[in-house]
Formats: structure tokens, sequence, C-alpha cells
């Protein structure tokens, strides 16, 4: 099964829409699920995750209840690095930890967990199908990004800078973007050993404030995601990149 994680409904709302023999269920009472299948692949829909505790804790389990085998995270984020823009598509290379200090441990590094890797590297054959996904089905910019994710929103340059140094962010310095939830599930999928992807939609640069104009534009483009994640996942079935074995 793949599954596809969002905060809110909005952010897996093109997915729902593909989606056929949908059942819906609730995990914990809490989190609403949808499973159906797009392209003949068994997939999972979660929402109303808005912070890396919880997205850790639900595809912890989603994964050992239902034998995922590729997770999605989408949904928005924002923009520390100049180069990007609002409405640019970030898919992530790596996923960093942005609320994490143990560097009193022996060979930890700021932003790591003790016995994780600094950075959880994403698939590269999975990103090679998505990428070739979002250039077929769209003409929106996309780049290949760090993200850094924390359970606070990293939206000024306060706020980010305990882990900021001279433009690096945990030693990267382009195409940096923060959310709150691909860090957990970056340290799920490295539990158990399933990859992921994160595939967001630029909200707003850093100490840009929220506006709805902006949010609209991340709507906009939330179509351009679902179908590049929708062929993306068609071709994976048709290849058998993944087989979870």
């Amino acid at each position: 099964m793949i599954m596809i994680l969002g905060s809110t409904h909005d952010d897996i709302l093109y997915f729902e829409s593909v989606m056929v023999n949908k059942k819906e269920d609730m995990i914990f009472n809490k989190y609403p699920i949808q499973i159906g299948t797009i392209f003949n692949q068994e997939v999972i829909l979660v929402y109303d995750l808005f912070t890396s505790y919880e997205s850790s804790l639900i595809s912890s389990y989603i994964i050992e209840k239902y034998f995922v085998i590729l997770i999605f995270v989408v949904g928005k984020c924002i923009a520390f690095s100049d180069n990007l823009s609002g409405g640019d598509i970030a898919i992530s290379r790596r996923v960093l930890i942005g609320d994490v200090n143990q560097i009193k441990e022996a060979n930890v590094k700021l932003g790591q967990i003790p016995k994780f890797p600094h950075s959880f590297e994403t698939d590269q054959e999975v990103i090679k199908y998505l990428t070739t996904s979002v250039e077929k089905r769209s003409y929106v910019k996309y780049s290949l990004c760090a993200f850094v994710s924390a359970n606070v929103i990293l939206d000024t340059t306060e706020r980010i800078k305990n882990i900021e140094m001279g433009g690096y962010v945990l030693g990267h310095n382009r195409n940096i973007v923060v959310d709150c939830t691909a860090g957990g599930v970056a340290i799920a999928s490295e539990l158990h050993k399933v990859p992921f992807v994160v595939v967001k939609v630029i909200e707003r640069k850093l100490n840009e404030k929220n506006s709805t104009d902006s949010y609209l534009r991340v709507l906009k483009h939330y179509s351009d995601v679902g179908k590049a994640i929708v062929t993306c996942i068609g071709d994976i079935g048709r290849n058998d990149i993944i087989t979870g074995e």
C-alpha cells in the first residue's frame, strides 16, 4: 500500500477525487483516513496531522497495520532560500530535523537524534520517476530541496536562528524549505525501512506574513502536485520499482 499524508483536507483533496473503491475510517478517533485504489495501486490517505510528533506516530502505526511500501508527504512549506518563490514545488532530496539539540552526546551533530542519521535521504529512484512526472504533467517550477522540519513553524529569522549560521541551516545553504510534518515521517521511514518523498507547494518566503492570496496560490498548485504523484504511482506500479520485499 502507498500512503499519502497531509496536514489538512485540502492537502489530500485531489487524491480523494481520483481514488476509487473508497472506504473511510478514523485512527485513534482523531485522524481521518481513506483507503482505495489509484491506478490499481492500494492507497491510504491520512490528514489532520500538523506536527512531526503526530506524523511520526501515525506513519509508524499505518506502516505496521497496512504494509505500506512508499510514503508521499504533501501540503505546503515555507522557503528559506532566496532562489525559491511562492508557488514553486519543493521535492525532498533530504530531510533534516530542525528542533533537536543533543550535541552533548558523543558524535552527534546539531539537528541529529542519537542513533539516527543527521540527514534522512529520499529514495533516488522515486525522485527520478516523480520529477519526470512533474515535467510531463505541469509547467510549474520545481526544485530538489532540503526540508528542515520541526514541530514549530520556522517562518521567521528569529525562530530559525538557533540552527542558522552565515546563511547555512544545519550545513545547507541552497534550496532549503521548512515544514512541520516531514521530519516525523522521515523518522518513521528510517525505523521501518520504507522509502518516502516529500512534495510540497511553497506558500511564502521566510519572514513573509501569511495571507489569503498566498494560500490560494498554494491551492492552485495542489492539482499539479496531485497529477504528478498520481502519474508517478502509475509508473511505479507498471515498472515494479517498489515491491515492499
